[in-house]
C-alpha cells in the first residue's frame, strides 16, 4: 500500500509540474506578443475577428494519465527499492 501512495505523489507532482509549466509558457508567450497592427491594415484579410485562448481538454484524459503515470511510478519504486 505504501508503493501505490508514494506512486500517487510523485504522479500528482508530475502532473503539477506539466501544468504550472503549460501556465508559464502560455503567459511568457502572452505577455511578450507584441502585434504589428500597422503592417496588418495593409492586409485587411489578415485581421482576425475572433480570439482562441488554447484547447479545452476532457477532463477523464487527466484521470487517465494520473493513473498511468501512478503505474509507471510504482513501477519505478518496485524495481529500484531496496529490499528490507
Amino acid at each position: 500500500m505504501k508503493i501505490v501512495i508514494q506512486a500517487f505523489v510523485a504522479s500528482f507532482f508530475i502532473h503539477a509540474l506539466y501544468i504550472s509549466s503549460m501556465m508559464l509558457i502560455g503567459f511568457l508567450k502572452t505577455s511578450q506578443y507584441k502585434p504589428d497592427v500597422v503592417n496588418a491594415w495593409n492586409h485587411a484579410g489578415a485581421l482576425q475577428n475572433e480570439v482562441s485562448f488554447g484547447t479545452v481538454v476532457s477532463p477523464s484524459v487527466y484521470a487517465i494519465t494520473f493513473l498511468g503515470t501512478g503505474l509507471i511510478c510504482a513501477i519505478v519504486i518496485m524495481f529500484y527499492k531496496k529490499p528490507a
